[in-house]
């Protein structure tokens, strides 16, 4: 047998034992791009499934190919083109992905390092395995790019851009006629215009999967304010994409209104959304407008919300800031929740009597005007303001 032979024996035996490794290999390729490339590392299954597709794909497609090169790689090829796709489709750059590959070339090389240790393979043929890594790995990162290139000038990317379009377009004030919206629409793949949407405010640079958005959804996910149009209500199934699309992104799911009233779904569900990031209500994903209405409306003036507060409280001008506190925190739970002396003594951690004694002073200070229903109302409202503003001046000094 030649030097030659004993060498080429001598690699094609190192191939096998990479083979048994392939498992092994294939977990930690996913583990190490998932922990070191954020945008891989989602809750939606489709990112661990495509991550565990292209590695079951790609890894034992080189192995064939080192063995054989000319052993059929269209499997590979086209792999690594739809990756290209799905990260133009995403509306990424490629950075992300040739990231990924580079990883998955470490991890190779450390697991082939320590076999060829641990088995006393020559220095040679580790050599020859390690180049055949680096062509395979370039001409896959060629491919993903062709398809990249091929997608960013598909249809389907002009196709969303003139729904980003759409979406502006309905959104827009004052409004547009509708026969604008129309021809759009149409040109737009035909997009059937609802009698109804829903918009979702996003937050800047929020993470979002658009390859989980239903094909009738509007989204423009690069402008500085984000957002996404659903036709018609949010049902069971429309949430679940949402979920997909936006598990960790902060937004607000919007009212479902009259497509010409859009505008003020988008609106609202911001301002909801301005509400999560100072801390007035809890931050995070698919947070319902509708739940936070009143405190929305209630922030809505400030400057009225201090004039007002002014007004019901000037009888208590006089007296000191300590005394004052005490009065208006007994005066907002005894105005608010009409509870009796106990409760409230049970909420502000006080005895009943001073309770009694308290709401007594108030009287003093305040007359009748508390047995006016319109005047409590507006105390009501006026108290609610006034806590939740002190509470966003305290956050923003905070931050």
């Amino acid at each position: 047998m030649s030097g030659h032979e004993t060498s080429q024996t001598g690699f094609q035996d190192f191939l096998d034992l990479l083979r048994a490794e392939l498992g092994d290999v294939t977990h930690e390729v996913v583990t190490e791009i998932k922990r070191n490339i954020p945008e891989y590392d989602r809750p939606d299954p489709t990112y661990d499934q495509t991550l565990q597709l292209c590695t079951d794909i790609l890894l034992p497609t080189f192995l064939d190919w080192v063995t054989d090169p000319a052993s059929c790689i269209a499997q590979r090829d086209e792999t690594c083109r739809t990756l290209g796709r799905f990260e133009a489709l995403e509306g990424r750059s490629l950075d992300h992905l040739q990231a990924a590959a580079r990883i998955a070339f470490h991890v190779a090389w450390r697991r082939t390092a320590v076999l060829a240790e641990r088995e006393h393979v020559p220095t040679s043929v580790v050599a020859t395995a390690v180049d055949a890594m680096l062509v395979y790995l370039e001409e896959a990162v060629a491919q993903a790019r062709l398809g990249y290139q091929q997608a960013t000038g598909h249809a389907d990317v002009r196709r969303r851009e003139e729904r980003r379009r759409l979406l502006h377009l309905i959104l827009q004030r004052p409004a547009v006629v509708p026969e604008a919206i129309e021809d759009l629409a149409k040109s737009a793949g035909w997009w059937p215009l609802p009698a109804e949407a829903t918009l979702i405010a996003i937050a800047a640079d929020a993470p979002c999967t658009r390859s989980a958005l239903d094909a009738d959804v509007l989204a423009d996910f690069d402008s500085a304010e984000p957002c996404v149009l659903v036709p018609g209500p949010l049902t069971a199934d429309r949430r679940t994409m949402l979920r997909a699309a936006l598990s960790d992104a902060g937004c607000v799911l919007g009212l479902t209104l009259p497509l010409e009233r859009a505008t003020h779904s988008l609106r609202w569900a911001r301002s909801v959304l301005g509400l999560a990031e100072e801390g007035i209500i809890p931050d995070g994903s698919l947070i319902p407008c509708q739940d936070h209405l009143m405190t929305m409306w209630l922030l809505s003036d400030p400057p009225l919300i201090e004039e007002l507060t002014r007004r019901h409280l000037e009888p208590l001008r006089d007296v000191s800031d300590g005394q004052r506190k005490r009065l208006v925190e007994t005066l907002a739970e005894s105005v608010t929740t009409r509870a009796t002396a106990v409760d409230i003594g049970e909420r502000l951690k006080i005895h009943p009597q001073t309770v009694r004694y308290r709401l007594r002073q108030l009287e003093g200070y305040l007359g009748d005007s508390l047995e006016d229903a319109d005047t409590r109302f507006s105390l009501d409202a006026t108290l609610r303001a006034a806590s939740l503003y002190r509470r966003r001046r305290l956050g923003r000094r905070k931050a």
